[in-house]
């Protein structure tokens, strides 16, 4: 195996993982929710409402909001890696 034919392996390889990093990102950003007890979050003046889901417990929705906001930043960074990855892999000349 030549060395270019690894460094085509790694780059997809890569590109797979990054993908798949990203959409758990994105799931966990799509699910995610602070309710009142949890208490790292405290952006001031916060709207809540009750969480039927959750009883007992109210959801925090500014809170909420910038949880979602920073897991969807990371999944975009690796969104970007996944792309330039298997941009990579795209000019690698294969045999």
């Amino acid at each position: 195996m030549k060395t270019l034919d690894i460094i085509l392996l790694l780059c997809r390889v890569a590109s797979i993982v990054f993908g798949l990093i990203a959409a758990c990102y994105w799931f966990k950003a799509s699910t995610a929710k602070v309710t009142d007890e949890d208490k790292r979050y405290d952006p001031g003046i916060e709207l809540s409402y009750e969480d039927p889901d959750n009883k007992g417990h109210e959801i925090q929705v500014v809170a909420t909001a910038m949880k979602q906001s920073r897991l969807n930043k990371i999944a975009a960074i690796h969104t970007a890696l996944a792309v330039l990855f298997q941009a990579a892999a795209s000019i690698i000349p294969s045999e």
